[in-house]
């Protein structure tokens, strides 16, 4: 359902119409909604829905304005998902229009990360973000271990959020700097001393996970890249979504 759905769009509708079509028994799903709706309770052996996993609105929340996240169906699957792949260490790239709560659901859900495990890091990319700016933030985060090898402390993992990661510039031969880098980090988790280039370090226990919005910057990224992760499609929240918002 995920695997091959999530990144769809305008078609999750048909997807999920021939998803619904297919099953039978115990594992028909119910009629309304869509089955992005809905997860498999192996307890209760039935499609339940993600509305019944929606954690209570915190009334009495003090913090800025702009940090208030109402929590909804859409964002407990997304950090559900999101978690999966934590604890697997996979990367996800969530691709959506501005408005679809990419930045917010991530941001949020690294609030609830347990920090004695987890470590985070953000960056922000634009035009003239380069593979050195990239480099300059990925090795700021990390502490040397032993010899040449770099990571987070012992026994944690060192996420790396990298929203608008598809506005570098396209260089000459149409790749981007940035993405070739986090490629090569994740293929071979190496960087080089851009000083001393026969000096390498050597990258562990750390994963990427970024958003992209398909309406600027390149439409497209290196696929080399995309490979490593799980792509998710955001869209414009649905009408019972906004009722749980608002309302």
């Amino acid at each position: 359902m995920w695997a091959f759905g999530g990144s769809l769009d305008e078609d999750k509708v048909a997807f999920s119409n021939s998803i619904k079509s297919l099953t039978t028994g115990n594992l028909k799903f119910p009629e309304a909604g869509q089955v992005y709706d809905y997860f498999y309770d192996v307890i209760e052996g039935k499609w339940t829905h993600w509305d019944e996993q929606v954690v209570e609105f915190n009334k009495d929340f003090e913090g800025l304005f702009s940090n208030l996240v109402v929590p909804t169906a859409d964002t407990t699957r997304q950090t559900f998902l999101l978690d999966l792949h934590v604890l697997s260490k996979k990367g996800m790239i969530y691709v959506g229009a501005a408005g679809t709560g990419k930045t917010t659901v991530i941001s949020n859900y690294f609030t609830t990360l347990d920090k004695d495990s987890v470590l985070t890091s953000s960056m922000n990319f634009n035009s003239y973000t380069d593979s050195a700016a990239l480099q300059v933030v990925i090795e700021s985060s990390v502490d040397k271990r032993a010899g040449r090898t770099f990571g987070p402390p012992p026994s944690k993992t060192l996420i790396y959020f990298l929203d608008d990661m598809n506005m570098p510039y396209l260089d000459k031969y149409g790749t981007q700097s940035p993405i070739c880098l986090i490629r090569q980090i994740i293929d071979y988790g190496v960087v080089y001393d851009r000083d001393h280039l026969e000096e390498k370090k050597y990258l562990v226990d750390i994963m990427f996970t970024g958003c992209m919005n398909p309406k600027s910057g390149s439409f497209i990224i290196d696929l080399r890249l995309t490979r490593h992760s799980t792509l998710v499609s955001c869209l414009v929240s649905e009408r019972e979504i906004l009722k749980t918002i608002y309302f």
